[in-house]
């Protein structure tokens, strides 16, 4: 009789059906992951509420398993994939989400994030927490008690010390560090405004401190002082609540004219970049990271660009992972105010629910624990 394990499977918009697979066997070049936690992103609360509209990008993937800030130990490995990533059984690591398929011009030129095997879904690429059910051996997302570990898989290893919750924090924080110094190439002693005070806004605050920002400006909005609050802890200047207060007039006073040298640009909003182009003088730098759900910008105005750089950014590669890793096993900051809820498998809705806004609760991190 095979060995089965248990995850959680979106169906569709705002179904998820909890399902046993069997798990695969374990060959010279591959490995299998027992997940210790699996960190909530927007890009998991995307598909689970709006994934059935015709402007999302990722509809045809459904039925999948979703999660992709992964941590677990390392439960059987291959004697090839051992060399590999340098791990035995029993090792604590981190995955990153992104299953490179190592030999397309992406891939080969050290940008694997970008790997088009991801993107086309008809090369060996593929994604943690965003592959097709329909792929044998199936359990490719976070939001179970095992995931399968491709050969191409990219993994770290990650210290004991470093607390359950806090440890899917590695993505956020890499992203930070990714998007300001590769992305925004931030100079030190720049000033940096970070728009939205979520989960990898605040790893950008992190990120700026580490890369020398001589001023950090966090903008939010009502109802996100609790982020606002996390902000100043990791080490912003300044916040800005922009119901309460012009963020132009606002961050022209913080910085006596100058404005900023980056924008970060860490909202759902396509609107904010408006906002960003009046933030930056010539010569400044606008980062854009993440998606915006198929929205579109209204009243831009491309000659407000002339003089300015706007960068588009995604994710994170080895190099910001390992700073991460590094980083939050430091202890140097109180990355624990930002681990806010936990939640069991069985209650995955409900975490993806509250990452949504759809609850009383005001999280900032949720992480999701095997029962």
């Amino acid at each position: 009789m095979s060995e089965t394990t248990q995850s959680a499977v979106l169906l569709a918009p705002r179904q998820i059906e909890h399902r046993e697979f069997d798990i695969p066997p374990t060959r010279d070049n591959d490995g299998l992951l027992r997940v210790e936690a699996t960190g909530i992103c927007s890009a998991d609360w995307n598909p689970y509420a709006y994934g059935g509209e015709e402007r999302y990008p990722f509809k045809h993937l459904f039925p999948w398993i979703l999660g992709h800030e992964i941590v677990g130990h390392i439960e059987r490995i291959g004697v090839e994939a051992a060399k590999r990533w340098n791990v035995t059984e029993g090792d604590r690591v981190v995955v990153e989400e992104v299953i490179p398929c190592g030999h397309c011009r992406l891939c080969r030129t050290g940008w694997y994030r970008g790997c088009t095997g991801v993107i086309r879904r008809n090369g060996d690429g593929k994604f943690f927490g965003m592959t097709p059910l329909s792929l044998p051996p199936h359990i490719w997302g976070g939001y179970g008690y095992h995931v399968y570990l491709h050969p191409n898989a990219v993994v770290h290893k990650l210290p004991g010390s470093v607390p359950t919750e806090v440890a899917p924090l590695f993505i956020p924080v890499a992203n930070g560090f990714d998007w300001l110094q590769q992305a925004g190439r931030s100079p030190v002693g720049a000033t940096v405004v970070i728009l939205g005070p979520g989960q990898h806004g605040l790893g950008c605050v992190v990120g700026a401190r580490e890369s020398g920002a001589g001023t950090i400006i966090v903008v939010g909005k009502s109802g996100d002082e609790r982020r606002l609050e996390a902000a100043t802890a990791l080490g912003a200047d300044h916040v800005i609540n922009a119901d309460l207060d012009d963020v132009v007039s606002s961050v022209s006073a913080l910085t006596n004219s100058e404005m900023a040298d980056i924008v970060m640009d860490v909202t759902p909003s396509p609107e904010a970049v408006n906002l960003c182009l009046d933030l930056v003088p010539y010569r400044g730098v606008i980062v854009m990271p993440g998606f915006k759900t198929g929205k579109t910008v209204a009243n831009f105005s491309s000659d407000k660009l002339i003089g300015r750089t706007l960068v588009g950014a995604a994710s994170h590669d080895v190099v910001s992972v390992a700073l991460a890793i590094d980083l939050i096993a430091s202890g140097r900051y109180p990355l624990d105010l930002l681990a806010t809820h936990r939640f069991p498998l069985s209650r995955c809705e409900d975490a993806l629910r509250t990452v949504g806004g759809e609850t009383e609760e005001d999280p900032i991190h949720v992480t999701i624990i095997p029962d």
